[in-house]
């Protein structure tokens, strides 16, 4: 994309600036600009209203909103304004948790969950754009022990988990030529990785593990993606970018 607006929130909050690197990140790599919307004299507290934010950014036509998720709850992950966004945006929201080292920032591992279905691989595009712009590896985590996606033409992870080694080659062989047909990855440098049991708990394990930057999740804006949200940055190490599956 060209000339992408990334908008960014300030509420005034302590970490709330802690965006400002991701998003001046994103920007270079979508080749935009970076829109600063705060409290002024005119316009008051505009960063601190989530009508204020989808407004802006609707007006603005921003491609990416990159906002803390800061919440006033030490028992919460991300506030009320942050999940009115979510629910609002008609781009994809990157949340920056408080516990992110303040400095520069860099996209080198973008971490995907995907639970097989073609809806996911449509949510995951703007993600896999980025990881190509970026020539990051984009890694793709099936989670097995959960619910099975219902929607057809998902693929469910291999039979034999505990002889993954029986099924795996097929197996990835036709989940990435699935995903391929929905999601643009060109030349994007690929992996599959699967993991076991809960998916948030095995995501931020497995971003540990491969020094993730980034996390991807496909947001559907039921009430159990919002908890997966809430338990994925109360511990990610990295930024997490919420893109919306398409209505069915």
């Amino acid at each position: 994309m060209t000339d992408t607006v990334v908008l960014v929130p300030l509420d005034g909050s302590k970490s709330a600036p802690r965006a400002l690197p991701v998003a001046r990140a994103l920007a270079e790599l979508e080749k935009g600009q970076v829109h600063i919307l705060g409290e002024t004299e005119e316009t008051g507290p505009q960063g601190k209203t989530a009508e204020a934010i989808l407004a802006a950014a609707a007006d603005r036509g921003a491609g990416l909103i990159v906002m803390s998720a800061h919440s006033a709850d030490p028992a919460g992950a991300i506030g009320d304004v942050a999940l009115a966004v979510l629910r609002g945006a008609r781009c994809p929201v990157v949340l920056v948790g408080p516990t992110r080292a303040p400095g520069d920032w860099a996209l080198r591992r973008v971490l995907a969950p995907h639970d097989g279905s073609p809806s996911v691989s449509h949510a995951l595009r703007p993600a896999a754009e980025l990881a190509r712009a970026a020539c990051a590896e984009f890694i793709v985590l099936q989670v097995a022990g959960g619910e099975r996606a219902l929607e057809a033409g998902s693929i469910a992870p291999p039979v034999y988990l505990d002889q993954i080694q029986h099924s795996w080659p097929a197996w990835s062989r036709e989940f990435l030529h699935r995903l391929a047909g929905i999601c643009p990855l060109g030349d994007v440098r690929v992996r599959l990785r699967m993991g076991h049991g809960e998916l948030a708990g095995e995501t931020v394990r497995v971003a540990g593990e491969e020094s993730a930057d980034l996390i991807v999740l496909a947001w559907t804006g039921r009430r159990d993606d919002a908890s997966t949200l809430q338990a994925l940055l109360r511990a990610a190490p990295c930024p997490v970018m919420v893109t919306r599956v398409p209505a069915s």
